[in-house]
């Protein structure tokens, strides 16, 4: 008989974007793996980004529980700034609410949050000390340590308040999760380090790319083979599709491309965006004047149609990677089969993860000269008809997504049936 998981997710279709896909295709892989999922997710307002075609991934007969909240991010950004542990705070009654009466019609063995939003572990807690369920606590990315988060750097009242705060909110979680997973094994062993959780207790269970998304669209990748050599007013085509936020843009790459434009007038490149901040876009070409009339905002188009484009491309661009957190796109990047170019800083798991299955290689992200080279010389193994790129495909299949939901249910087997690890 099938164990049954309450899943705490904010993101959930037809809700879009990256925060959606760890959750969903969680769900798709349980009843292969023996659980049934019931999910407890925010519905959607106006001004949310919408994928309404990822919804025909949602499994037949999933429960889906999604609920109002109270929307306090939209009364301003000074609010923002103060609420702890994010500005999603006012999904949390409406989500207490909603999993209680699942509790109470049904039995479940375990429950599970994921985050963005943190909210979502302040929900599993409450759940995990009212019915007594083991808890897996999910970071698809760092919380307090998150580099991104400006709040936490700024030398304002309010960066004062929510490192304090946070910080409290976030130690009480590890306290109290019988297990924590992170997507990448630097996070993991920061988690061990500096917050002293026991290693049993913490899981790594990386992103990664799931080939439904790819069946029937893309091919495998392998080796690939030289091209015609392009015409000599072609521009090479570098394309980006995901998201951007403060902290987190395409800076690097418009800081090395700047750079190679004062050297090489003569180059010709063209960046095809799908994207829908359109405010950071701005900030950037103003910015990089220079990049700006070579710069495409493409349609918002939905998950399936920008997997087809992957292919448009002649290199993949991503940028901001860092050593904690390696974002999900990147495998879907790795999985197209185009070459990938990611702007990360050392130890980030980018360098590996490309380098290990021949999909693409990374610049430094700090450092615009450095990776102004790096730029020229695929710009100019392109122009020569040479492949960028020699893709592993026996490698590549290791990142497909259901090798890490195996660990992740494999664990909650485990709680479900035994005691929790060492403290």
């Amino acid at each position: 008989m099938a164990k049954r998981l309450l899943l705490f997710s904010y993101f959930f279709p037809p809700m879009g974007g990256a925060g959606v896909q760890r959750a969903l295709k969680l769900c798709r892989a349980a009843p292969a793996l023996g659980w049934q999922v019931s999910v407890v997710a925010c519905d959607p307002a106006p001004g949310d980004s919408l994928d309404p075609s990822m919804l025909a991934q949602v499994p037949d007969g999933l429960e889906v529980v999604r609920t109002d909240a109270f929307r306090l991010y939209k009364i301003g950004s000074w609010v923002n700034r103060w609420l702890a542990p994010d500005p999603y705070l006012g999904w949390l009654p409406f989500a207490l609410d909603a999993a209680r009466d699942l509790c109470r019609q049904g039995h479940f063995d375990a429950v599970m949050s994921t985050s963005m939003p943190y909210t979502a572990h302040l929900a599993a807690a409450e759940i995990q000390r009212d019915f007594g369920l083991p808890w897996l606590c999910d970071l698809r990315d760092p919380w307090t340590d998150n580099r991104f988060m400006h709040h936490y750097r700024t030398p304002a009242p309010h960066g004062w308040w929510r490192r304090w705060m946070d910080q409290r909110l976030e130690r009480q979680v590890y306290a109290d999760a019988d297990l924590v997973s992170v997507t990448t094994e630097p996070l993991r062993q920061l988690l061990i380090d500096r917050h002293g959780l026991h290693p049993d207790r913490v899981l790594t269970a990386r992103n990664g790319y799931d080939e439904a998304d790819f069946a029937g669209i893309l091919p495998l990748p392998g080796a690939r083979q030289p091209t015609a050599m392009p015409s000599e007013d072609a521009p090479m085509t570098l394309l980006f599709a995901g998201s951007m936020y403060q902290g987190y843009t395409l800076a690097p790459l418009f800081a090395a491309w700047s750079a190679l434009l004062l050297r090489r007038p003569d180059l010709r490149m063209r960046l095809v965006m799908y994207n829908d901040n359109v405010g950071i876009l701005r900030q950037l070409l103003v910015q990089f004047p220079t990049v700006a009339p070579w710069v495409t905002q493409g349609p918002k188009v939905a998950h399936s149609e920008v997997v087809a484009r992957y292919a448009t491309g002649d290199l993949l661009v991503l940028s901001a990677l860092d050593d904690l957190s390696t974002p999900g796109k990147l495998f879907e990047f790795i999985r197209s089969g185009t070459p990938v170019l990611a702007f990360a800083v050392p130890g980030a798991e980018a360098h590996a993860l490309l380098a290990d299955t021949g999909t693409g290689c990374c610049a430094p992200a700090d450092d615009p000269a450095a990776a102004a080279a790096v730029l020229e010389s695929l710009y100019e193994a392109w122009r020569a008809g040479r492949p960028l790129c020699a893709p592993d495909g026996d490698a590549v299949v290791q990142l497909e997504r259901t090798v890490a939901y195996r660990r992740i249910f494999g664990a909650l087997e485990r709680l479900a049936v035994g005691p929790a690890a060492p403290r």
